[in-house]
């Protein structure tokens, strides 16, 4: 719609509008999903962790106190961060080295003797792997899930704390 060789304001603003609204649904649509809740069953405590669109699981979670979100990673055998998430964690230096991961080696530092929680539950002396390009989602890798029973079904992922699980804590 134009008004003598110009485009109409209102017609303008109407697909800036639509522009904008597009723009947050997608946002919203494929951002993660994030479980941060405890679900208490039969005495038995899990998270639930739904499935986002791109077929991961997130979980909200902390290291040493600082907020973080991890993508649960079967495939890690350990917590690795980015670090950019290891300096805001207030981690100190770690040790120089070599890791395998899914886009090849690549060097990075371990860290020993951090504390990692998710939903309540903590584990202390864990081992982070300090990784640049983990990017803004963290790993929970092996040495941490092999203190919860990891059950997947449908569209969502369960971590249930053991009882027998050792060292740790259920806040």
């Amino acid at each position: 719609m134009r008004m003598h060789g110009r485009i109409h304001p209102a017609f303008l603003l109407f697909w800036i509008a639509l522009a904008v609204v597009a723009y947050f649904g997608m946002d919203a649509l494929i951002k993660p999903k994030v479980a941060s809740v405890n679900v208490v069953t039969d005495g038995t405590r899990e998270i639930v962790i739904p499935r986002s669109r791109n077929g991961h699981y997130y979980v909200a979670g902390t290291i040493n106190e600082h907020a973080t979100t991890f993508m649960v990673d079967t495939g890690a055998s350990s917590v690795a961060i980015d670090p950019q998430v290891a300096r805001a964690a207030g981690l100190p230096k770690g040790l120089a080295s070599t890791f395998n991961t899914a886009a090849g080696e690549t060097q990075g530092e371990t860290v020993l003797g951090q504390s990692v929680s998710i939903g309540g539950f903590r584990l202390n002396n864990l081992r982070i792997a300090v990784i640049d390009g983990v990017g803004e989602y963290g790993l929970l890798g092996q040495n941490f899930l092999r203190h919860v029973d990891v059950l997947q079904s449908g569209s969502e992922m369960k971590l249930r704390v053991r009882s027998t699980a050792a060292p740790h804590e259920v806040r």
